[in-house]
């Protein structure tokens, strides 16, 4: 196995061993023909790794039982390590405990033994390919979020069920995943990384010379942790699961199959894939963080994820029968039917005086007397439909044009536009050009969702909450509401916290304006952030008095005459008074003291004087003063405890003064 560089793009997807170079000098043995143990038939070689190679084989005993499909998979260890015992138990050891891992998505692993030189492990035949294939095919485009769907939650029960017995694949790959002619999923090569500390597999091979534990790994689908020599966790599947999932959607690598200890985010960016929409992607994101505090932690939650809000689901076979069988036949099934209704009408010949009738009708007349067509003349019917299916799928674009747009008459009713087009796909069901509608309008609301769902992420990310137009950020809200009605916005970590900031700022700064802002923008947009729970219920605790406070400063910036709502200014700064009162409490020198007088004073300006809790708080600072101006006094610092004399005595003064209310 060549020596490979992690910095660069990776060629293969060949399992590397860390800072070890396998020099072959035996040349490969063609083994196809040979039959083990007197029961194993090779037939053909169907792939290769560092140090095995897998074929198919006939399974002599199963053949001569009359088992139709007698086939298993073999993998053989190659020649050069034929021999070594560490290799050896790679194999058994990987063998053990794949078996362990009973599961669905799990390839079955049979048996592990030797004939002669020859160590090999028998496992279930699969009749399918490799992920690696099925993403080259879907170049450059990749496959449909509905179809990736159904492979990634198989890939995900299969890793969800390893890890809850403590297995961590840690050598993720396109080409250790096959996709079966029925749509189901098998991973393979499970088991070895966790038995040999958790952090070799089965192609991983240290050189005798080396006394280091066994570390392999495919650098294209490491971790960062992994390339850097840290012990095996979920957080690795999940890197690796996740890049998997971006190949499947786009055909490309996310960081170009460059290793992750190497990747340059900056001359790399992760690009959003087409197929899926704002909200998936934010969670895709997170599985390829680079560094794993940042990572997804659980291969299950992001599958809830990502079956949430969905598009109605297809069959579980579905994605596999596409990429087997192919369009041609959907093409042939429908030619079949229309032939097969062709000749149904034709031999109807009793029935043509009727249909004469009805073939005098024109396409708009038809479609309001096709209910009073009988019965028992369906096949009628459906000649007739078919025969006009042009002009209704005509009619049926002019119904999608004239569908009324949202109140601000810019973007369509998408969900009238499927209404209209699932009647029709009732009728013409095999119709390629309404099929091609319904999935040119699901493609245009989903165009439109994801470029306004980045829209107003990268306003809340810049903190730009009071923009108006194509920016206002209700109106933003609204639009996403009025297109995708299940849509649960979903902003970026860093919009959060931004966002946390400018309210604790503004609370501070006892801006009344920007929080009524802040309180409005929190409802529309960090409703379903979990982080903003407990900002937004103190929001919400907040919003009569903030909304009072807000319209007595309007009414005073516009020369009006308002009383000043009292009761919804001891709610706003509750908190700031009480604050005041701790720092009073816990004061031990007058230097202290003065400074939260300072403080006051500066509250004091945008209050009135007669407001209770300022006027209770500047009584004890006033009494304070007194008490601390004694304290000086005793030690006979008789100037200092003047000017603490003169400032209580100026705050009784002051409230003297006014009447408390």
């Amino acid at each position: 196995m060549e020596k490979n560089n992690p910095g660069t793009p990776v060629a293969d997807d060949k399992t590397l061993v860390a800072g070890i170079t396998s020099n072959k000098t035996q040349a490969h043995i063609n083994l196809v023909g040979k039959c083990f143990n007197n029961r194993y038939l090779i037939e053909s070689q169907i792939g290769n790794g560092g140090m095995s190679d897998i074929y198919r084989a006939k399974d002599l005993h199963l053949e001569a039982e009359g088992i139709d499909e007698p086939y298993v998979a073999i993998k053989v260890l190659q020649q050069e390590f034929s021999q070594r015992s560490e290799a050896k138990q790679l194999l058994i050891k990987e063998a053990r405990k794949t078996q362990q891992l009973s599961h669905p998505n799990i390839i079955r692993v049979y048996d592990v033994d030797a004939d002669g030189d020859y160590h090999f492990m028998v496992m279930e035949w699969l009749d399918g390919e490799p992920l690696d294939q099925v993403i080259k095919r879907s170049k450059p485009l990749g496959l449909p979020f509905k179809g990736v769907l159904k492979l990634l939650q198989q890939i995900a029960a299969a890793l969800i069920h390893a890890h809850k017995v403590g297995i961590v694949h840690t050598d993720l790959k396109p080409s250790n995943i096959i996709l079966t002619r029925g749509g189901d999923i098998k991973v393979f090569d499970f088991g070895v990384a966790r038995a040999m500390q958790l952090n070799v597999d089965q192609y991983a091979m240290p050189d005798k010379q080396h006394t280091t534990p066994h570390s392999g790994y495919t650098p294209a689908y490491a971790s960062l942790e992994q390339l850097e020599g840290e012990p095996p966790c979920i957080a690795d599947d999940i890197y690796a699961f996740s890049c998997i999932i971006y190949e499947l959607l786009t055909g490309k690598h996310p960081y170009q199959r460059v290793a992750a200890n190497k990747v340059d985010p900056k001359k790399i960016p992760l690009v959003k894939p087409k197929h899926i929409n704002f909200y998936y992607w934010l969670t895709l994101k997170k599985g390829l963080a680079l560094n794993k505090a940042e990572r997804s932690g659980d291969v299950n939650d992001m599958l809830k994820i990502f079956s949430r809000c969905l598009w109605p689901k297809i069959l579980a076979t579905a994605a596999g029968l596409v990429l087997f069988v192919g369009v041609a036949q959907v093409y042939q099934t429908q030619e079949q039917t229309i032939e097969s209704l062709s000749q149904g009408v034709a031999e109807n010949t009793s029935k043509q005086a009727q249909l004469s009738t009805f073939e005098q009708l024109t396409t708009l007349e038809l479609l309001s007397q096709l209910d009073d067509i009988p019965r028992e003349h369906a096949l009628i019917k459906q000649g007739l439909l078919r025969s006009h299916q042009q002009k209704i799928i005509d009619i049926v674009e002019q119904k999608i044009e004239q569908v009324p747009k949202d109140p601000h008459g810019v973007y369509k009713n998408y969900d009238d536009i499927e209404v209209i087009l699932a009647d029709a796909l009732v009728i013409f069901p095999d119709s390629m050009r309404l099929m091609q509608m319904l999935d040119g309008q699901r493609t245009s609301r989903l165009s439109i969702v994801d470029a306004l769902a980045e829209r107003l992420n990268l306003l809340l990310v810049q903190g730009r909450y009071q923009e108006s137009g194509d920016n206002h950020i209700p109106r933003l809200v609204e639009d996403l509401n009025f297109l995708d009605t299940g849509f649960e916005f979903q902003p970026d970590e860093q919009a959060f916290i931004l966002y946390q900031e400018n309210f604790e700022r503004a609370l501070l700064q006892h801006d009344v304006n920007e929080i009524t802002v802040l309180i409005g923008v929190g409802e529309l947009v960090f409703n379903h952030v979990p982080e903003a729970e407990s900002l937004l219920a103190f929001g919400k605790s907040m919003k009569t008095s903030v909304a009072k406070l807000a319209a007595y400063n309007e009414k005073i910036a516009n020369g009006r005459v308002a009383d000043y709502p009292y009761q919804a200014a001891e709610i706003f700064y509750q908190k700031t008074f009480e604050q005041f009162g701790a720092e009073l409490q816990g004061i031990e020198d007058h230097t202290q003291l003065t400074l939260i007088d300072e403080n006051v004073a500066e509250l004091a300006k945008l209050l009135p004087a007669n407001f209770e809790p300022l006027v209770r708080i500047e009584k004890r600072i006033a009494g304070l003063y007194l008490r601390h101006a004694n304290l000086l006094m005793d030690k006979k610092h008789y100037k200092a405890a003047q000017k603490l004399v003169k400032r209580g005595n100026e705050l009784y003064d002051q409230i003297n003064q006014i009447s408390v209310l």
